[in-house]
């Protein structure tokens, strides 16, 4: 096998998770095969064994790699000076529209797609879910030390996020055209709930 220098590896890398990126939104994880990842890159099998232990393994770096970019503008948004109503605005509109314009999330939240994922990665990298969770608390409970929201239990505000974030799933059945006024009244009523005080 070639030794790669290590601009050569930074290019098969970078080809890797761009190619592979295009194959598994064309195709989904579970139809796209290694051989057709390595005939797109233009590398031999090994060569895609000394990077990546399985395809799962590429989608994962992917996956990654695509929830850090999200990531780094939502934290952006949290450093705007907005008022609570217009914070939780923003996030939750430009959550649904940072899936909505990225066909590669729209696979990745599919739920037979996340399943298989999750069963075939490591155990080490499969509890990613729990992580993401956890990332969640955190920015919870930032944003109720600093007043945004009410106190309350951390987990039960990330829930309901996720579930608003759910909504997409559902959008044929709630029909396409009604679609965009149920998802902003559902927001609507959600930012509501969450900045009304306990009582």
């Amino acid at each position: 096998m070639p030794k790669f220098t290590e601009n050569e590896k930074e290019q098969i890398r970078q080809d890797l998770l761009i190619k592979g990126r295009n194959i598994f939104i064309k195709y989904g994880l579970a139809k796209t095969s290694i051989d057709e990842i390595i005939r797109e890159c233009g590398i031999a099998k090994g060569t895609f064994y000394k990077f990546f232990n399985s395809k799962e393994e590429l989608y994962f770096e992917i996956l990654i790699n695509e929830v850090e970019v999200r990531e780094s503008v939502l934290n952006e948004l949290f450093r705007e000076n907005l008022s609570p109503k217009e914070l939780l605005y923003s996030f939750f509109h430009f959550s649904f529209d940072s899936v909505e314009k990225n066909p590669f999330l729209q696979r990745a939240l599919q739920n037979d797609e996340h399943e298989r994922l999750t069963r075939k990665l490591p155990a080490e990298m499969s509890d990613f879910n729990q992580k993401n969770a956890v990332r969640g608390i955190h920015a919870v409970n930032a944003l109720m030390n600093q007043g945004t929201l009410p106190k309350d239990d951390p987990r039960v505000i990330v829930g309901i996020m996720q579930a608003v974030m759910t909504l997409r799933l559902h959008k044929q059945e709630i029909g396409d055209d009604i679609f965009p006024l149920v998802k902003d009244r559902i927001i609507e009523f959600v930012i509501e709930g969450l900045l009304k005080e306990k009582k």
